[in-house]
Parts: structure tokens; sequence; C-alpha cells
């Protein structure tokens, strides 16, 4: 079942969070200067609180 919208009632689709990959905004392995060869981003984004993306109303550009 596709979730509905609080405000209006259509359904909700998700949206991939345009500030990270997978929930995760950076690395940071500790050290002053990284020495990582292939540093993994490890920092949950702080706009989707690591989810990597959240539900938004297809109609939401005419809500007021």
């Amino acid at each position: 079942m596709d979730k509905q919208c609080p405000i209006c009632g259509s359904i909700m689709e998700w949206v991939d969070c345009y500030n990270c990959e997978e929930g995760y905004s950076h690395h940071d392995c500790g050290e002053d200067c990284c020495c990582c060869a292939e540093p993994e981003n490890n920092i949950p984004c702080d706009i989707c609180r690591g989810e990597g993306g959240w539900m938004q109303c297809v109609n939401v550009e005419n809500h007021k």
C-alpha cells in the first residue's frame, strides 16, 4: 500500500538525498591529515539523518 500525504492525500514517493550517498555525507577517520588510501564516507548525513532520502508528496508544489 502506498503511503498517503497527510496534507492532501496524494501518494508519497521516495526522493534521494542531494547531500549524500546512501546516508553518509563525508569521511572522517579521526586524523587531522587523512592518510586513508580509499576513504569511504562514514559520517551520517545531517540533511536526511542517515536515511539516504525521504518520502515526499508527488503534489508537494501545490501545498501552501
